[in-house]
């Protein structure tokens, strides 16, 4: 099985809830709880990549673990595969593995494609409550190092409790705003449905891309 990866689901692995950010109010308040969640996890997130104090397996365990704190992991694992989750209700120890082979491939897919940023600055700009203290998009931007120009990126974060979580993410890539989820569900279903709904199928894929990545990833740090 070949799975397409195009540059904007590539970078799709990374967060996803499943619906589109619409619009918002454009009086709607701003949140500060969220913007400081936003600016303290993904600053650290790229500091971590940017640390040359500590070996590469270091830098690894603290981005995923980093990572793993910073975004909604379960939710996305089962939002990617759209209708076929059901088929992780219904057998948990697919659910396992499928979690574990989705999260280490959405992490290696944040790690290579923010490699080019480490040690770059990130800067909380906006954010909009789209439901009040729960469901909020926060605006900022990346600064590579060296100057350059800023790479734009929203985040989509849900709170339940009083616990936040990135749920999707957006950029601008080839000049279009991506909400990036939507791709990546995309690019599944479409492997899912010429094969029948076959997630093993599609882990193994996924396992591959994984390696691949990781290869790079330690070539660029050796």
């Amino acid at each position: 099985m070949n799975l397409p990866i195009t540059r904007a689901a590539f970078f799709a692995g990374l967060l996803g809830l499943g619906v589109f950010a619409a619009a918002p109010d454009a009086h709607a308040a701003r949140n500060a709880d969220a913007e400081r969640y936003v600016q303290e996890h993904a600053t650290a997130a790229l500091r971590t990549l940017g640390d040359r104090s500590i070996s590469a397996t270091q830098r690894r365990q603290t981005f995923d673990r980093l990572m793993e704190q910073f975004a909604d992991m379960p939710r996305i694992a089962n939002f990617v595969l759209g209708r076929h989750g059901a088929q992780l209700r219904a057998d948990p120890a697919l659910r396992a593995e499928w979690n574990r082979v989705f999260q280490e491939y959405s992490i290696a897919v944040y790690e290579d494609r923010l490699q080019s940023y480490n040690g770059a600055g990130l800067r909380v700009t906006d954010s909009v409550e789209r439901v009040a203290g729960r469901d909020v998009i926060v605006t900022s931007e990346i600064q590579p190092r060296g100057g350059g120009r800023a790479q734009p990126v929203q985040w989509r974060l849900l709170r339940n409790g009083d616990v936040w979580k990135v749920v999707d993410v957006s950029l601008i890539l080839e000049g279009n705003q991506i909400w990036l989820a939507q791709q990546q569900q995309s690019e599944f279903l479409a492997v899912l449905g010429r094969n029948n709904g076959d997630i093993r199928a599609l882990m193994g894929n996924l396992r591959e891309l994984t390696a691949s990545m990781r290869q790079r990833i330690m070539a660029r740090n050796a």
